[in-house]
């Protein structure tokens, strides 16, 4: 009987280390940075503005004729309003083509644009690129 309360005893003793060597022992210390680094010297931080005018939405489709059109929305975010220049790009068997349109957009809200191109809708699908900004 000695014998098993010894044991006993011992293995009490083994899984109370164990236990105290890893799960009962001291929680994990913090790592990483308490705050974000700073901003390189002589370049101080800034927010990136968004441009008040913008690409809404665009499309493509064909006229009357068959020809290319392509259509869309500018929106302004801005408090005033403006006038941007939309600047189509279609690119064609490496053949890039370009047209523009005024808009007139009012505070908060979005106008329409649309340009028409010398090729028809049909090429166009074989392989065409339309890239549309505003500025």
């Amino acid at each position: 009987m000695e014998f098993r309360s010894s044991t006993r005893r011992r293995v009490l003793q083994v899984v109370v280390a164990g236990l105290s060597a890893g799960c009962l022992g001291s929680a994990p210390g913090a790592t990483g940075p308490r705050r974000p680094p700073g901003a390189p010297a002589g370049e101080p931080r800034t927010t990136p503005t968004r441009p008040d005018l913008y690409v809404e939405t665009f499309d493509f489709g064909a006229a009357d004729d068959g020809a290319l059109r392509v259509f869309g929305e500018v929106g302004n975010r801005g408090a005033a309003e403006r006038v941007g220049r939309v600047r189509v790009r279609v690119t064609l068997n490496g053949e890039r083509t370009v047209r523009e349109t005024s808009v007139t957009v009012a505070p908060g809200s979005s106008a329409a644009f649309e340009v028409e191109f010398e090729v028809t809708e049909s090429e166009f699908l074989n392989g065409g690129e339309i890239d549309v900004s505003v500025n």
